[in-house]
């Protein structure tokens, strides 16, 4: 069974409109992007920026069968996309550590769609 992870991360003041660019070049990026998630074993992942009256935050939701996996690679890989969206989350996020308190209720996949 795939594992579903929901993220918060707290961007820094004045960093969002780096990090909204940056989303734009990964979308730019996609067949890498894709590229870099078949070797992590990821399903999804997808990208929010939250606001709110404390700040903004980057949410991100992720789908794999091994989290722990996805993290590894993701720690250990050379590839230039990923080496590049490390450099900008070391930039925008305040401290990278997740702010967020979720607790996983239910995913649903339609098996009819792809």
């Amino acid at each position: 069974m795939a594992e579903i992870v929901l993220t918060k991360q707290k961007i820094e003041p004045e960093k969002t409109r780096r990090l909204e660019t940056w989303a734009r070049e990964v979308r730019n990026r996609n067949s890498e992007a894709v590229e870099t998630l078949q070797n992590e074993g990821m399903h999804a992942e997808t990208a929010f920026i939250e606001h709110t009256d404390d700040g903004e935050f980057l949410v991100y939701y992720m789908k794999a069968e091994d989290m722990q996996r996805v993290y590894d690679a993701f720690e250990e890989s050379t590839h230039p996309i990923d080496v590049e969206h490390k450099q900008v989350m070391m930039d925008v996020l305040e401290t990278g550590e997740d702010v967020g308190d979720f607790d996983f209720l239910y995913h649903l996949d339609n098996p009819e769609l792809p």
